[in-house]
């Protein structure tokens, strides 16, 4: 079991980036370890030969122009220092200081010790009072005599050399234990949303609930976005898987009548003392059962395709105010015989870019329902009017109106309210409505005072030609 945590541990993200972010890490230290290391020992390396060239370069001066002409070499320097600045003394016979360079930069050094006399041609090296630096010169006899030493201040190579080795290795464990923590902290840190991700989805399996959602962060990054569209999409799917549930509930609930009723007609005709009258009657009463039935799948599958966007649209310009008088030379018949008056006010030319069979069909489901639930002695109008970009379409009726709390669901599948149970219908024609407007990218609005009518409105973009202002004025 152990051996196949192990196998499988370095296979995941987490272990991946944390290998990533130490490595980096490690490497980048040891990098900037070594720059350091060439950097250091590069400024110490052994500059011999720069110092004998100086050397020989104030010899020169010393023969040509004497001590006052080595005095006034280095007066013209500004603001020596013991690090860059060359150090230069005169001795004569007996080791006596006849000249030396900058005295109070050199003051650390003890040059008035008569048993050292400069050593020719070999290098001598001078030790400062503190201990920490070194005076590494060369020297060249002069023709009178005379003894000019030359030098600059180094540190001990060695010693430095050692110290430096000493804190490397001191510093190299607690690197590469920095590296692994920081790079394990932030990689759970960056995988957190991640684990997040997991856990909603595992709890989606196992429990088979849409409800869980992963904490949202304020950063902006990502990860974050994936979460939050994680969110969005979990909503939709639990609104969808809700109304997929209640669909099905309404489906079994509104086919059971039908199919109920078909069973009924079917053993009524198989009796013994049935007739061929009665067998023919059962027959038509099954054609117009299933002829329901048909329809109710009809309409569920028309609404899903024009949710889901693939509902095709045949596409024309479209004159809505013809549109609207087909429909009403279609329900005038209904409407005279219930004692509603039907009118229209729309203007004689509306054009637009739609689905002539789709959008009839859509307006035609309102004007059903107007009527269907409009008492005799009533009224049923149609209204079209252009804005700015789109048309308006309302449909307006003196009815029985819709309550409160049933005007948000109407829009639902097969959702029909208390007072519509009492007429014959599918519960569809709305749904049906808003999908065919949605499908044509327009929406849909109610409204209804109980007992004083409703409004029912559509609005349709107008396509980009009709919306210019030459056919503005011509229309």
């Amino acid at each position: 079991m152990r051996l196949r945590f192990s196998s499988s541990f370095h296979r995941t993200l987490g272990f991946r980036l944390t290998a990533w972010y130490s490595g980096i890490f490690i490497v980048s230290s040891l990098v900037l370890l070594s720059v350091s290391y060439l950097f250091l020992f590069s400024s110490m390396r052994d500059r011999r030969g720069e110092t004998q060239s100086q050397l020989r370069k104030y010899v020169a001066l010393v023969e040509a122009r004497g001590v006052s002409g080595l005095a006034s070499e280095f007066g013209k320097q500004r603001k020596p220092s013991r690090r860059n600045s060359y150090f230069a003394r005169i001795t004569n016979a007996a080791s006596v200081t006849i000249f030396l360079s900058n005295p109070r930069l050199w003051e650390k050094f003890d040059f008035t010790n008569p048993h050292k006399p400069p050593l020719i041609e070999q290098w001598q090296y001078y030790s400062s009072s503190s201990g920490g630096d070194l005076l590494e010169v060369a020297a060249a006899r002069l023709a009178n005599g005379n003894v000019l030493q030359v030098g600059r201040g180094i540190q001990d190579r060695e010693e430095v050399r050692e110290r430096f080795h000493e804190t490397m290795l001191a510093t190299l464990i607690p690197v590469v234990l920095l590296g692994v923590a920081g790079g394990a902290f932030l990689a759970l840190r960056a995988l957190r949303p991640i684990r997040q991700l997991s856990t909603a989805a595992r709890s989606i399996v196992d429990t088979a609930r849409f409800d869980a959602r992963v904490a949202e962060r304020e950063t902006g990054d990502e990860l974050n976005e994936l979460v939050i569209l994680f969110n969005q999409m979990l909503a939709k799917i639990e609104i969808v898987i809700g109304g997929m549930k209640d669909a099905l509930d309404n489906v079994a609930h509104d086919l059971r009548t039908p199919i109920t009723r078909l069973r009924g007609v079917a053993e009524q005709a198989l009796r013994p003392s049935a007739g061929a009258d009665i067998c023919r009657e059962a027959l038509a009463d099954c054609l117009e059962e299933s002829d329901r039935v048909m329809a109710i799948l009809n309409s569920l599958m028309d609404i899903s395709e024009a949710e889901t966007g693939t509902m095709k649209l045949a596409l024309e310009d479209v004159n809505l105010a013809e549109l609207i008088h087909e429909v009403m030379d279609l329900y005038e018949h209904v409407a005279d015989e219930t004692q509603v008056r039907l009118t229209a006010d729309v203007p004689p030319v509306l054009i637009l870019r739609a689905d002539r069979t789709r959008l009839r069909q859509a307006v035609a489901n309102l004007v059903d329902n107007a009527i269907k639930y409009t008492p005799s002695g009533g009224r049923v109008e149609i209204v079209a009017t252009r804005a700015e970009g789109e048309i308006l379409l309302s449909v307006r009726d003196s009815g029985i109106g819709i309550t409160a709390d049933e005007l948000p669901r109407i829009w639902d599948r097969l959702y029909r309210g208390d007072k519509s149970r009492s007429q014959r219908g599918l519960g569809l024609g709305l749904s049906l409505v808003k999908a065919v407007v949605q499908a044509h990218h327009g929406r849909v609005e109610a409204s209804s005072v109980p007992g004083g009518g409703s409004i029912f409105s559509l609005s349709l973009p107008l396509p980009p030609a009709a919306q210019s202002p030459a056919n503005l004025s011509n229309l």
